[in-house]
């Protein structure tokens, strides 16, 4: 789980830690070095990821000719070999074309199409937490120099959080660090939006 935390876009962790989706590992009766993985997940998050994908037949084609697929139950299973000297899964089973490799596959592909979809839902959202605010004014302040950084980043928090949710904003990040998710078209307002705050409340590089 916490491979997949580091690697498998935003929306999957903010999903593990709504306490959404569910881990069970265990090992299969008579064989030491073999485990099986059972992972849960929400059946909105299926639903939704189904239905993005639907809406894109070409891009449905192209990706289950890759091998990809959106998984299609709740319940995704995978059984892998371990090693028995570190406990980590032999290297052939985090391959795509192995059981482990394509449940990761297929849950790192829904999720990266939940968090680009997500970036620019238009609803009314919760109010920032001031944890949340404080966590952006600090990356802010890491990123920009200025003579008042503190209200700057302030007035760049603050504005940010009249349009987006503070995961909104994570995952309109997320968006900005990968080229490719970027090219689909998902944060383009985000990050017009970014400019136009860095400009207004004084901010530069």
């Amino acid at each position: 789980m916490q491979y997949l935390l580091q690697r498998i876009p935003p929306a999957f962790g903010d999903a593990v830690s709504d306490q959404l989706i569910h881990s069970h590992i265990r090992l299969k009766a008579g064989d030491d070095c073999q485990v099986h993985w059972q992972l849960r997940l929400p059946a909105k998050d299926i639903a939704e990821a189904q239905a993005l994908l639907q809406a894109e037949p070409a891009k449905q084609i192209m990706l289950a000719a890759q091998g990809y697929e959106i998984p299609e139950q709740e319940d995704a299973e995978a059984d892998f070999f371990v090693d028995p000297t570190n406990l980590q899964p032999l290297r052939k089973e985090v391959l795509q074309t192995a059981p482990l490799g394509k449940l990761r596959a297929s849950v790192e592909l829904m999720y990266a199409m939940l968090t680009q979809a997500r970036t620019n839902v238009q609803e009314t959202h919760a109010e920032w937490t001031p944890a949340e605010l404080q966590s952006v004014q600090a990356s802010c302040q890491q990123q920009f120099h200025a003579s008042s950084t503190e209200a700057e980043c302030d007035c760049y928090s603050r504005g940010l959080a009249k349009k987006y949710s503070a995961r909104q904003v994570k995952y309109n990040r997320y968006l900005l660090t990968n080229p490719y998710a970027f090219a689909t078209g998902n944060g383009e307002d985000f990050k017009r939006l970014d400019k136009t705050l860095q400009t207004s409340c004084g901010l530069s590089l």
